[in-house]
């Protein structure tokens, strides 16, 4: 394809408001607890969320008006609970919002386990669970923050564990990987395929 022809087919985007939603683009999604200020727990599904660094650091894009936001500032932990793709229905429920009192009554329909490191609870029947203190929060990106934690615990359901003696592709048939797909679809991923990486690169 020709230089013009491919720049016939770009279609520039509005910046007076966010591009995201004009396009797909694939991302986690994992559920985020904390605690209350009553003692109680919280669980919110994120997906703006992944590895802070290539050390044991985890991220997540949240906004100052949420309550995870402000149980994190708190507390200083969070657990994050990755799903699979056949936990779409606990997503929801935890995405539900607050009803006048403030609760989310939709959270006693999850089934939880108490995180073993931190204070707070994960979500059962997930892939991988994350325990984490809180290292540092990035505001005013916008109207949103960057919070960042330290690993302190991290399981891995055996299915879902890469292993030198078991190929990769068996993991994956194991155990499929849930792909959100921003702004409003998932999808399940249960194969893929090695990256060719250039000889000689390094992270």
């Amino acid at each position: 394809m020709s230089e013009a022809a491919d720049r016939d087919r770009l279609v520039d985007l509005s910046l007076d408001e966010p591009i995201w939603d004009r396009f797909f683009s694939v991302a986690p999604l994992v559920v985020v607890g904390t605690t209350e200020p009553d003692g109680s727990n919280d669980l919110a599904p994120k997906h703006l969320a992944g590895p802070a660094s290539w050390g044991n650091l985890f991220g997540f894009v949240c906004s100052p008006a949420h309550a995870t936001y402000r149980n994190i500032v708190r507390e200083e932990v969070f657990t994050v609970s990755y799903l699979r793709p056949g936990q779409i229905v606990q997503a929801s429920l935890a995405s539900a919002p607050r009803d006048d009192e403030g609760d989310k009554p939709a959270l006693a329909a999850l089934l939880t386990r108490s995180a073993e490191a931190v204070p707070g609870v994960v979500l059962e029947g997930c892939a991988v669970y994350l325990e984490c203190r809180l290292e540092r929060i990035i505001d005013d990106l916008d109207e949103n923050s960057m919070i960042i934690g330290r690993i302190v615990t991290a399981r891995v359901d055996r299915e879902a564990l890469r292993d030198p003696d078991r190929d990769d592709a068996d993991v994956l048939a194991a155990s499929p990987l849930l792909a959100f797909l921003s702004p409003d679809h998932f999808a399940t991923v249960r194969g893929g395929l090695h990256f060719p990486f250039h000889a000689g690169w390094r992270r």
